[in-house]
């Protein structure tokens, strides 16, 4: 399994919130470029962006600093917030992002992540599925769309999307443990790769998360604050197969 490090981003710093609350923010660098290299040199091989400003407001923020380490980093990038549109997602393949993140357009302009499939393949396409309780929230994860987290995915797989990240946003931040029995339910039920986070706090949740069968899981704070060696874990999960 795949171990890849967050960079959020909130006017141009390196964050992290705690389920999602924007007025509980921790930053953790005003170097998010050199952070990005930091990761790469601890053995990261994809680096996961979040342009914070863009999810909450729909207009990229950051894009300046994307744009940097996309071209800086050496190593595939994915990014979400704040990709509303088509346009926005032919804009950062453009820049050479590895994968373009849907997560409000998905609920509310599914024709453009369709579009984005057809025109880029949906290898380069993630469903963003942030969920509270189950349902699927949006707008920086200020407003509950309504929808069910599997019926959005089950939508999302009918596109030809090809991977979904699967957020539990009540875990985000809390560092306590992740939602193994979700990621389980979505992957007994469906054909997908899938992406997890919120919770990651220790060593032993990398492996319950790849145990459940996800091919990846995106790791903020407890990297930032050292309850996981992101080095020594790639190493470990490499060990385990």
């Amino acid at each position: 399994m795949e171990i890849i490090p967050a960079i959020d981003l909130i006017d141009g710093k390196c964050v992290q919130l705690v389920q999602g609350d924007y007025d509980r923010k921790q930053t953790f660098s005003d170097d998010p470029i050199g952070m990005a290299a930091h990761w790469v040199e601890q053995g990261a091989a994809r680096i996961h962006i979040v342009d914070l400003d863009g999810a909450k407001d729909g207009k990229r923020g950051n894009a300046s600093v994307v744009e940097a380490i996309v071209r800086s980093a050496g190593v595939p990038i994915q990014v979400g917030g704040g990709i509303r549109t088509a346009a926005d997602a032919d804009e950062l393949l453009g820049l050479g992002v590895d994968r373009v993140i849907f997560g409000t357009a998905a609920v509310e302009r599914p024709d453009d992540v369709a579009a984005t499939v057809s025109k880029h393949g949906g290898q380069h396409v993630i469903a963003g599925i942030d969920a509270r309780n189950g349902i699927v929230a949006t707008r920086g994860w200020q407003k509950d769309s309504g929808k069910r987290a599997s019926d959005l995915i089950a939508k999302m797989i009918g596109y030809g999307v090809e991977r979904v990240m699967y957020t539990d946003i009540g875990r985000d931040g809390m560092m306590g443990g992740p939602n193994v029995i979700g990621i389980t339910d979505i992957l007994s039920g469906t054909e997908i790769s899938l992406i997890a986070a919120g919770g990651i706090a220790h060593l032993d949740d990398l492996l319950a998360v790849a145990g459940a069968g996800a091919e990846a899981a995106v790791t903020g704070t407890a990297i930032y604050t050292g309850a996981i060696d992101l080095k020594a874990a790639i190493k470990t999960l490499q060990e385990n197969g």
